[in-house]
Order: C-alpha cells, then sequence, then structure tokens
C-alpha cells in the first residue's frame, strides 16, 4: 500500500478511536474495541515515523510524525491510568476527570497531527510544496 494512503487511513484509524464506543457498544465491548483501536494507532503511527524517516519529505513532517508518536505513547498510558482508576479507585472522580480530559485532548492532538502529516506529505508528493515565488 502507498504510504499516503496509509497516512490517510491513520487519520481515519485517529477519528473512530475518538469516538464514544462504550456509550455506543456497550462498556464491555466498546471500551475493549476502543482499546485494540488505540494500539493498532500506535503501531500506525510508528509505521509511518518509520516510513517518513527512510524518505527525503521536509523535516518539519518528521518531526511532525514524532511529535505523533509521542502523544500516541502518552496518550496509551493515560487511557490505561484511566481504565485503572475507574475500575479500581472509582471514589476519586477527580483524578478520573483529570486523566479523561487529559485523554481526549491528547486523542484530538493525534488526530490534528496525523492529518497535517498525511496533507503534508500528499501535497510534497505531488510536488505542491516547494520554494515560494518571490513576491512582485
Amino acid at each position: 500500500m502507498p504510504l499516503w494512503k496509509k497516512l490517510y487511513n491513520t487519520v481515519w484509524l485517529a477519528f473512530f478511536s475518538c469516538l464514544p464506543l462504550s456509550d455506543w457498544l456497550g462498556t464491555r465491548v466498546g471500551t475493549g474495541l476502543h482499546v485494540l483501536l488505540g494500539v493498532l494507532l500506535l503501531v500506525a503511527v510508528a509505521g509511518n515515523v518509520r516510513r517518513l524517516g527512510a524518505l527525503a519529505v521536509p523535516p518539519r513532517l518528521q518531526r511532525i510524525s514524532r511529535a505523533t508518536l509521542g502523544f500516541s505513547v502518552f496518550q496509551l498510558a493515560a487511557g490505561l491510568a484511566l481504565g485503572g482508576v475507574q475500575h479500581l479507585l472509582p471514589d476519586l472522580p477527580l483524578l478520573a476527570g483529570i486523566l479523561r480530559g487529559l485523554h481526549v485532548v491528547a486523542a484530538l492532538t493525534i488526530l490534528a497531527q496525523a492529518s497535517s502529516v498525511a496533507t503534508g506529505h500528499d501535497m510534497w508528493e505531488e510536488r505542491e510544496i516547494g520554494p515560494a515565488p518571490p513576491t512582485p
């Protein structure tokens, strides 16, 4: 599969990971699917970093993809911590709320960054990114 397709598929994976699956499918199935999508997203982002690192793409795309990987690792840790707190310490709603907020912010950041990398790579591949024309 071409890299541009993998990058755009990562965007869709990030999008579907943001959906409230537990509310729609029930806690057990929805949470399991959410965790699976999150792990797949982490693997996809790591693969994108590796593939982009092997190309002569603009350094900005490589930096954004590495930052996305960092957010993906943080996202996994925050999600696991949130699940642990909700399961083991349900009487600490403040901690769960903070972790949920961090989890949501990281998810939206990953979605935005993955979109940026996919679009930037697509533009670079199509030679739409180049030196700025001289101003008149």
